[in-house]
């Protein structure tokens, strides 16, 4: 076991985590440095998955109150009839969430395994590419959020946000910056758009958490977890790294959000085109 080594994955947990609240695409800047620390591209698929539970654990934490009155609302909706004017707003939140799940899943269940294929031998020109789209996106709602103020979301809303989630499957395109940029053109506040934006997170995260464990359970094997048989005490990695992505998670959530909810949306912009050239440039020249 190399003490090195596992700074590497701590390091890179943390890097998950900052990046996973902020506009400028976590598994781009994962695959960046993975090429940096000479962390092999074949490890990526578990090492995300546990990376971004890691950022999954920290983000329910962070709404736990915004969420349990959601589903609070959304049972006393269907099982209190007497509630339903009081709790109408949150049984409708729960749905436009649903609907707005519901494009990025049928892409992820079609397309995913063609994604991590070439992922896996492109991963920094697409990392690279994704960048430039997630730069793209952020440049044209710079101003968005300083003129918008609407606080509600529409079923239309919930659906045009659903699409543009689906491109997220790229490697490198910002999640949270395409869905918050999606709720700034359809005129909602910065404020409506991030919750909504992180709301979002919570199904797909878990969805692709079980597709993956039906996976291991079909051919528990250690080798398509990533993890060489003659080094279990790689797990040990994993483990530092997924408590390290917690731990950045919050961090970020408490004091680097500030900027993002302000919509200071440029500087994100700048920095995802600079890191995006850079990536593709270099995986072109490597590949």
């Amino acid at each position: 076991m190399s003490f090195i080594e596992l700074l590497k994955y701590i390091f890179l947990g943390l890097v998950q985590g900052v990046t996973e609240v902020l506009p400028v695409s976590s598994s781009g800047h994962v695959a960046i440095f993975q090429q940096i620390l000479n962390i092999k591209a074949d490890e990526g698929l578990l090492f995300l998955i546990l990376v971004n539970i890691g950022s999954l654990l920290a983000i329910i934490y962070y709404l736990r109150k915004f969420i349990y009155r959601l589903f609070s609302n959304f049972f006393y909706y269907l099982f209190v009839p007497s509630s339903r004017v009081d709790t109408e707003e949150g049984f409708h939140y729960m749905l436009k969430i649903a609907v707005a799940t519901i494009p990025g899943s049928l892409v992820g269940y079609f397309l995913a395994s063609t994604v991590d294929t070439i992922y896996q031998d492109h991963y920094l020109i697409m990392a690279g590419a994704g960048l430039i789209m997630t730069a793209t996106v952020l440049f044209i709602v710079r101003n968005a959020s300083l003129v918008n103020g609407r606080q509600t979301i529409s079923y239309k809303d919930a659906i045009f946000i659903g699409i543009f989630q689906a491109f997220a499957i790229l490697p490198g395109l910002s999640r949270s910056g395409i869905t918050t940029s999606s709720g700034l053109r359809r005129k909602m506040s910065m404020e409506t758009s991030l919750n909504f934006s992180f709301m979002l997170y919570i199904p797909l995260s878990i969805g692709s958490f079980l597709k993956y464990l039906i996976i291991v359970l079909e051919s528990p094997d250690l080798t398509n977890l990533g993890i060489d048989p003659t080094k279990p005490y790689q797990i040990f990695y994993y483990i530092a790294a997924l408590i390290a992505s917690i731990v950045a998670t919050r961090f970020a959530l408490k004091f680097m959000f500030k900027l993002y909810r302000e919509g200071r949306l440029l500087p994100f912009a700048i920095y995802t085109l600079t890191l995006g050239l850079i990536a593709f440039m270099v995986g072109l020249v490597t590949s």
